[in-house]
């Protein structure tokens, strides 16, 4: 079967791409894969703070492990925020960026740990909700993911990512019409929201509309000329209407900028669907 690129997710987040209501300094995304081997963005990410006037060493530390993250070494990151937490056990923030800084090494539990800790210092944290949705979503556990995302939302009602991580999450259990419910909402809230017209854009792809598909891929490239999955996933959809030529085309287009980018494994993914087409 063909890769439709669907969540993040995230690229670099994350990643394929970011999770949160972030700053526009680092955007990362997180793809994921489900069975059907469509690709969904999540979003998750990491903003660069700005310096207070005055701020505590554990403050500094802090600081200097966000500038760490967004240069992309979590492991400094890591450090800087363990720093940040032994001068001050009870800084919510540090424990939820030392959090963001595990899910980017792959350490989920770690990171729900820390989320955790986070929203028992800080329970009104929507923020904190959302991304430890992303990592027990991406542990496999999209009950209690949508429990996460849900109280995101009840915390703060215009959070268009944790709208758009429930829609993967209901897409990820096959309720597509609630799924295209969340990506509604999330567009609703952001109508220049890449992600969720793309994602969007699957999950009328597996409800059997590839042109309500295409139409929401084409508004995705349309806002961000370089978003990969979304060539990858209307060249699908253009693939399942018949249209090879096109097709091949924006399949070509997304392992160009996935090459581009780095990111080899997308990259392979893109490469076997150019086989299987051709």
């Amino acid at each position: 079967m063909r890769r439709r690129l669907f969540q993040q997710k995230r690229i670099r987040v994350s990643r394929a791409f970011t999770i949160a209501v972030f700053a526009t300094l680092s955007a990362i995304t997180g793809v994921s894969c489900s069975q059907n081997k469509d690709v969904l963005v999540t979003e998750i990410g990491v903003t660069s703070p700005s310096r207070p006037a005055k701020t505590s060493k554990a403050g500094e530390f802090y600081i200097q492990g966000q500038n760490q993250h967004v240069k992309g070494d979590s492991q400094a990151a890591i450090a800087s925020y363990n720093q940040a937490i032994s001068l001050n056990p009870q800084y919510a923030e540090a424990y939820k960026s030392r959090g963001l800084a595990y899910f980017d090494l792959g350490d989920k539990k770690r990171a729900i740990a820390d989320y955790d800790q986070a929203l028992s210092i800080n329970p009104n944290d929507a923020e904190a909700y959302n991304n430890r949705g992303n990592a027990r979503a991406s542990l496999g556990d999209n009950k209690a993911a949508i429990e996460d995302y849900n109280e995101a939302i009840r915390l703060a009602p215009n959070y268009a990512e944790a709208y758009n991580n429930r829609g993967n999450a209901h897409a990820a259990n096959k309720d597509q019409k609630a799924a295209l419910n969340d990506y509604d909402q999330a567009i609703r809230l952001d109508q220049k929201y890449v992600i969720a017209y793309n994602n969007r854009g699957n999950a009328r792809a597996a409800n059997g509309d590839p042109q309500g598909a295409i139409a929401d891929y084409n508004q995705a490239i349309r806002l961000n000329s370089n978003f990969a999955p979304a060539y990858n996933n209307r060249g699908n959809a253009r693939a399942a209407n018949g249209d090879k030529p096109g097709a091949l085309k924006d399949l070509q287009q997304a392992a160009a900028i996935f090459k581009k980018q780095g990111n080899n494994d997308l990259y392979q993914q893109v490469m076997n669907n150019i086989q299987e087409l051709q």
